[in-house]
């Protein structure tokens, strides 16, 4: 590794660089470690408000930390059975299985904590001053973002390390992140939507209570739901998607450096990700709002385009340095990445504001009843997929072509060139998660903060307040779910890739009977999945249901406002459901790669990696979308649209939001970690593909 980068006007040492960078990547991840704990002594010098506020704070707490401790134990047991295997496989896969496992779940807790310790401080915050509110509610959502990527970063580049610079020794890390991220994400989800749909229907229909009434059995399971299945469940998503994604680029990076003898290739996706974690701490201190802002959301647009500009400024210096001739292409790889996770945001807000026509049409079919209501939302799910997905090819064909340009001139395979800067604009993607998860934290922080006042009885200035900031969570989190898909797309290809790579594939005759019945498997296996997902939802939601009736039916005083109802029966019983059916559903996708591969080979794998990615990411679109859109109508409604809380067409919109829900906060992001499991565990199992494999050859 001898070669030297010759710029303008200095020639750097790919291996001196490779080393620098590496070492920046653990300091900085360390600083955003460092960063996290600043973040959370200053939110805990804030005030916690009255006496009552405090308590319900408490039992939201003390339920969270109840529920994800049951969750974590169930996950371990798993865990455990599974790396028992690998350890005969490879001792490495292994060890980097229960590392990426481990602290998958570590950063799932650290997202939990930050939710609970925060959401009572912006409840109180909002008696005085909004804009303090909306700061202590993002400040939980950067520790959320930051703590994801420094905890992911420091784990691999640890890794890399002991297992002496070998890619291969630490394939098990994105597996591990990917399995337990998916038992969070699901357990998560269903919890959180059986407590919401039973708080709804018994709740508002039936009796005619507020959102977050304190006579309602579930509301602190609701808010509970919030914490875990928002917060912790999509701390674990991200997690494992910037996980997968570095290690995906890190296996076509070795490639890559065998051809030019330049380390900087397996080394740029940890560099750029640090320096993009450290954008987002830049931009994080821009979302601030002003007085002359008419909404809350100008904030957040301000901290996304600072973060934006300052991920922009770091690829320019790092692609310049990197990659000597014909640098600017892959700069340009990056740019469009970034705009792509930017345009997301506009697309998931045209679809999901009731700002805009797709909503109206939803709100304006609640006047003839649910069934109108539902199918309005559901068609307009099912034609969401269809803009990201010509932006998707756009951008796709435009970084392929750029990367097979910058292939031709280092003398790079022009297939392998256009892999990189694919790669590359995932990377200029994902530079800005650490900000889309602060926003996505924010979300459940503020409905929490919202429930928390209106269990309080606080006054209807505070209650104004925390719904204009519940309004922007609501966006934000939508927002969340789109990026979070857009990047299942993009680390799809990566992924996939390098799975290819493993295998050293060349060709696939795709007119084989099984390459042809691997193909349906895996369009199969994400409808599956998520109807699996959607009923363990509804059996929660029963349970949850009939418990809340019992209570209403034994102990009248609690309508009546003299007795409390028993909040932790509820809390129960929707933990048992949740971690009882998660357990099939998410091993339904790691262990049929797995079946498929030691059956019929890698090639067999790899078209069921074809399909299962392609179905698994427009299902997702069409679960979220809709799912997002049914909610958002029902919000305006309630904000007074069509004669407001308790008219007919409210009624309608409840229906329509409890059929989205499920659909939104249960499967729809979960498929976003299926498609990742189905690509790790198949990078993982390779080398077991290729040596036992296709034990039936037709």
């Amino acid at each position: 590794m001898n070669q030297t980068i010759n710029l303008s006007v200095i020639a750097i040492n790919p291996q001196n660089l490779f080393w620098f960078f590496l070492v920046i990547t653990i300091i900085l991840s360390i600083f955003g470690i460092g960063y996290i704990f600043w973040i959370i002594h200053k939110l805990k010098q804030l005030d916690n408000g009255t006496e009552e506020m405090i308590k319900i704070h408490n039992l939201i707490k003390l339920g969270s930390n109840a529920y994800l401790k049951r969750q974590f134990k169930t996950i371990s047991i798993v865990l455990s059975i599974l790396t028992i295997i690998l350890f005969f496989i490879s001792l490495p896969l292994a060890i980097s299985f229960m590392i990426g496992a481990i602290t998958s779940l570590i950063a799932s807790y650290i997202s939990m904590i930050a939710s609970t310790m925060s959401n009572v401080k912006v409840t109180q915050a909002c008696k005085t001053d909004i804009k303090q509110a909306l700061k202590i509610g993002f400040n939980a959502g950067m520790i959320i973002g930051v703590s994801v990527i420094s905890i992911s970063l420091l784990g691999i580049s640890i890794l890399y390390i002991i297992f002496n610079y070998s890619v291969e020794n630490i394939l098990g890390f994105a597996f591990g992140a990917s399995f337990s991220a998916l038992f969070a994400q699901l357990g998560g989800g269903i919890f959180t939507k059986g407590a919401d749909i039973g708080a709804d229907l018994v709740g508002k229909l039936e009796h005619g209570l507020a959102e977050d009434d304190i006579r309602n059995p579930a509301a602190i399971a609701d808010n509970v739901g919030d914490n875990v299945g928002d917060c912790a469940g999509r701390g674990a998503d991200l997690y494992e998607s910037s996980s997968a994604n570095n290690i995906g680029a890190m296996i076509i990076g070795v490639t890559l450096t065998l051809i030019t003898n330049n380390p900087l290739f397996i080394i740029f996706s940890l560099i750029t990700r640090a320096l993009g974690n450290i954008a987002s701490i830049i931009g994080g201190h821009f979302a601030k709002m002003k007085n002359t802002d008419k909404s809350p959301i100008k904030a957040f647009a301000r901290g996304l385009s600072i973060t934006a500009l300052m991920s922009i400024l770091f690829f320019f210096i790092l692609t310049w340095v990197s990659f000597g001739t014909g640098w600017w292409l892959l700069f340009l790889c990056g740019i469009l990445g970034i705009l792509l996770g930017i345009s997301t945001y506009f697309l998931v807000d045209y679809y999901t504001s009731s700002r805009y026509g797709p909503v109206k049409n939803v709100i304006k079919n609640s006047e003839t009843g649910a069934a109108t209501n539902v199918i309005s939302g559901f068609s307009l799910g099912l034609e969401s997929p269809a803009i990201p997905v010509f932006s998707f090819i756009l951008g796709i064909l435009i970084s392929f072509s750029l990367g097979k340009i910058y292939g031709i001139i280092h003398h790079i395979d022009p297939f392998l060139g256009g892999v990189f800067g694919i790669t590359i604009a995932t990377l200029g993607l994902l530079s800005i998660t650490t900000i889309i998860l602060a926003f996505d934290g924010f979300g459940p922080v503020s409905d929490n903060a919202a429930g928390i006042a209106e269990m309080a009885h606080l006054g209807e200035d505070v209650r104004f307040n925390l719904d204009r900031l519940d309004a922007v969570g609501n966006t934000t989190k939508a927002l969340a779910k789109g990026f979070g898909i857009t990047c299942a797309a993009l680390s799809a290809i990566i992924l996939f890739e390098a799975y290819l790579e493993e295998i050293r594939a060349t060709d696939v005759n795709i007119y084989h009977p099984i390459i042809m019945c691997s193909l349906l498997l895996g369009a199969v296996i994400p409808f599956l999945f998520s109807s699996l997902a959607i009923r363990a939802t509804g059996k929660a939601a029963y349970g949850m249901i009939k418990e809340i009736q019992r209570q209403f039916k034994e102990n009248p005083g609690i309508l009546e406002g003299n007795s409390l109802p028993d909040y932790e029966n509820c809390i129960d019983i929707g933990t048992k459901v949740a971690l009882k059916q998660m357990i099939f559903p998410a091993l339904l996708p790691t262990l049929t790669p797995i079946f498929l591969g030691f059956l019929f080979g890698p090639i067999a794998v790899a078209a069921f990696l074809i399909s299962g990615t392609i179905s698994g990411i427009i299902l997702g679109f069409v679960l979220n979308t809709g799912g997002g859109a049914l909610d958002n109508a029902k919000k305006a409604i309630e904000s007074g649209l069509l004669g407001g809380k308790g008219s007919e067409a409210h009624s309608a919109s409840v229906v329509g939001d409890t059929f989205g829900d499920p659909l939104k906060d249960t499967a729809g992001p979960s498929l976003h970690i299926l498609v990742k499991v189905l690509n790790t565990v198949s990078i993982a199992f390779a080398p077991i593909f290729i040596a036992f494999g296709a034990l039936i050859i037709l």
